[in-house]
């Protein structure tokens, strides 16, 4: 008599979790960044003591972006512009 091997049941697959997106920043989220500061300035939405650490952080933001080319260097102030 020829004896039945038994299959080893079967183990349930288990579902990956899903996983949750990593935060992430890109070049477009740094130039909004950089309007924001732009205009809660104008708007005087800043503390006369906190306009220094503002403007230290956005100058540093400015030169990040033209340095990757995200945005266009300001253009230098020579007398052909201002005569132009």
């Amino acid at each position: 008599m020829v004896s039945k091997k038994e299959k080893p049941a079967e183990q349930p697959q288990a579902t990956p979790a899903p996983q949750q997106e990593q935060p992430s920043l890109n070049l477009q989220d740094l130039i909004l960044v950089a309007q924001i500061i732009q205009v809660s300035s104008q708007r005087g939405a800043f503390k006369a003591d906190e306009l220094a650490n503002v403007g230290t952080l956005y100058n540093k933001l400015i030169a990040f972006l033209q340095s990757t080319g995200a945005l266009a260097p300001a253009p230098a102030n020579t007398e052909e512009n201002k005569n132009a």
